[in-house]
C-alpha cells in the first residue's frame, strides 16, 4: 500500500512539474494560477469573470516621467506580464509638449494610470491633453483613454481595429459575439481599474499620415500587420524621436501571439528608414540609437533559423528544440514567450517563398 501511494505521489509530482515548467525559470512573474494563463502567459480571455476586489484608495503607480528629448517625456513600465502587483504598469507611454497642449502617446493600462501620469506631467507644464494617439489594440496601451476623454475632452486617434475588435456585437463567420472584456479589466484589482471604461477611437487613418498638432510636426506611420492586426508608430522629425510601441522591445522577449514575423521585420525596416536619435519601445528602457537592435536580431534569427529547420524537414513539434535562440536566454520572459514565438513562426513561414527585397537587404547588411 505504501509503495502504491509513493508511486501515485511521484506521478502527481511529475504532472505538477510538467504543468509548471514553462513558468519556473521566468525572472519577472510569480505564477500562482497557471491554469488562468494561455500559452503566452496572457490571462485567458474566453471566460467572463468579475474584476478582483481591491481595498483602499486608488492604486498608487508612483509614476516618474523621464525626459527623452527636448519636448518628449515618457513613463517606463515593468519588464513583466500584467499582474495585480504591477497593476498593469508594464508598457511605455509618452507625453509630447506642444505650444498649447500635451499630446499623449498611448494612454496606459487604466484610468487611474492616466490620471496620475497627467498629474506628474502637470508639474512640468500645466497644459491640457487634447489629443491622444494610440499605437495598437493591446489593452495595456490604451485603457487610459476614458480619463483623457472625460476630463480633457481629448480626441483619440488610433487604429480602427480597436473599434472593430473591442466593441460588440461583433459578427465573425456569420455568428454574433459580444464586445471583448479586456485582460486588464479581468486581471487588476478594483482600486486600479474601477474607473476604467472602454472608449472608441474618434479618428483613424487608412495609411501613413503627416499632421501638425500644437506646433509639433508628426508622421503617423502605418506598418500594418506586425505585432498585432494593425500597428502604427509616431515619428517626430524635429525632435528626431520615434515612438514605436510593441514593434520594438528591448531587455525582454516579445510576445508574438498576434503578430507576424515578416510583418515585424517590415516594420523594423520602416523605422530604420527614418532619421532619429532616440527611440522609445513599447517595453524596455534603451532609447538611444541601439534601441531597435535586439528586435532586429531576434526576428531575423527566428526567420532564418525556422526556415533552415523547415528546409531540414524538422517536424513542427520539434521546432522549439531546434530553434532555441540561446542569445536571448538572459532576457526577461524568455522561457515564457520565446518557444511560442518560434512555433508560430513555423506555422507562418511554412508556406513562405521569400522575395527579391530579402536578398537585397541581406546584401546591404553584408556591405555594412
Amino acid at each position: 500500500m505504501k509503495i502504491k501511494s509513493s508511486i501515485l505521489l511521484s506521478i502527481v509530482a511529475l504532472v505538477i512539474f510538467v504543468i509548471a515548467s514553462p513558468f519556473i525559470f521566468n525572472k519577472s512573474v510569480t505564477i500562482t494560477d497557471p491554469h488562468k494563463l494561455d500559452a503566452d502567459g496572457n490571462f485567458i480571455l474566453n471566460e467572463w469573470v468579475p474584476t478582483r476586489d481591491g481595498a483602499g484608495p486608488d492604486w498608487d503607480y508612483n509614476l516618474k516621467p523621464v525626459q527623452v528629448s527636448d519636448k518628449v517625456w515618457c513613463f517606463f513600465g515593468a519588464m513583466e506580464m500584467p499582474t495585480k502587483e504591477n497593476a498593469g504598469d508594464m508598457s511605455n507611454s509618452c507625453y509630447i509638449q506642444g505650444d498649447t497642449e500635451w499630446i499623449a502617446w498611448d494612454s496606459g493600462p487604466s484610468y487611474v494610470f492616466a490620471e496620475q501620469a497627467y498629474a506628474a506631467m502637470s508639474k512640468i507644464a500645466k497644459l491640457p491633453v487634447k489629443t491622444v494617439i494610440i499605437s495598437h489594440e493591446h489593452d495595456d496601451h490604451w485603457l487610459g483613454n476614458n480619463y483623457y476623454k472625460e476630463v480633457h475632452g481629448a480626441k483619440i486617434i488610433g487604429p480602427h481595429s480597436i473599434n472593430a475588435n473591442y466593441y460588440g456585437p461583433r459578427e465573425i463567420d456569420g455568428k454574433k459575439y459580444p464586445g471583448m472584456q479586456t485582460r486588464m479589466i479581468k486581471t487588476l484589482y478594483q482600486d486600479a481599474i474601477r474607473k476604467t471604461t472602454l472608449v472608441q477611437v474618434d479618428e483613424h487613418f487608412k495609411d501613413t499620415t503627416e499632421f501638425e498638432i500644437s506646433g509639433m510636426k508628426m508622421e503617423y506611420v502605418k506598418v500594418g500587420y506586425a505585432h498585432s492586426e494593425e500597428d502604427w508608430f509616431l515619428y517626430l522629425p524635429e525632435e528626431k524621436v520615434v515612438l514605436v510601441a510593441d514593434v520594438v522591445m528591448n531587455g525582454r522577449v516579445t510576445s508574438n501571439r498576434d503578430g507576424l514575423i515578416i510583418g515585424q521585420l517590415n516594420a523594423l525596416k520602416a523605422i530604420k528608414a527614418r532619421d532619429w536619435n532616440h527611440l522609445v519601445a513599447g517595453h524596455g528602457f534603451i532609447t538611444d540609437r541601439t534601441a531597435a537592435d535586439e528586435s532586429i536580431q531576434y526576428f531575423t534569427y527566428i526567420k532564418d533559423r525556422v526556415l533552415e529547420g523547415i528546409e531540414e524537414e524538422i517536424h513542427p513539434d520539434d521546432i522549439t528544440k531546434h530553434v532555441t535562440l540561446e542569445e536571448f536566454r538572459n532576457k526577461d520572459l524568455y522561457y515564457l514567450l520565446s518557444p511560442g514565438n518560434v512555433f508560430r513562426a513555423y506555422e507562418e513561414l511554412e508556406m513562405y517563398e521569400g522575395d527579391d527585397e530579402d536578398d537585397e537587404d541581406d546584401e546591404e547588411e553584408e556591405e555594412e
